[in-house]
């Protein structure tokens, strides 16, 4: 087994999915923080997701790479490898995500809108107070 392609195949295991979720990590907080049924302050259940996203997208890639990397050959090889691993991790954890973070806001989008309340009509006189 050569070092430089173990350490080259778990250094690419991690990058890949901390850079995905970190992308996705903005719009997840809002979508997240807006599905809170009872917002926490500091918006404590959206962080709570967040980070078991990074738990599991980090630790399905690594057991992933350990278990399937080319740590014997080429360092192409097991860079080639390392990337297709990483990437297969990452795609698989985050459509996980995406799947269970969108079922609630296709129901929410499912149900009817609430009936907004009547409002008073202005009278002409005080449009241009």
């Amino acid at each position: 087994m050569s070092e430089l392609n173990f350490v080259l195949t778990l250094a690419v295991a991690v990058l890949g999915p901390l850079l995905a979720i970190s992308y996705l990590k903005p719009i997840l907080l809002v979508v997240l923080d807006a599905l809170c049924v009872a917002p926490l302050p500091g918006k404590v259940g959206a962080h709570f997701w967040i980070r078991s996203a990074y738990v599991l997208a980090l630790a399905g890639t690594l057991v992933l790479a350990l278990t399937f990397g080319e740590f014997h050959g080429s360092v192409m090889d097991a860079l080639r490898r390392a990337l297709w691993l990483a990437a297969a991790g990452s795609f698989v954890s985050i459509a996980i995500i995406t799947r269970r973070v969108w079922g609630p806001v296709r129901e929410r989008q499912a149900r009817p809108a609430a009936p907004r309340p009547p409002v008073a009509p202005v009278a002409a006189a005080d449009r241009w107070v």
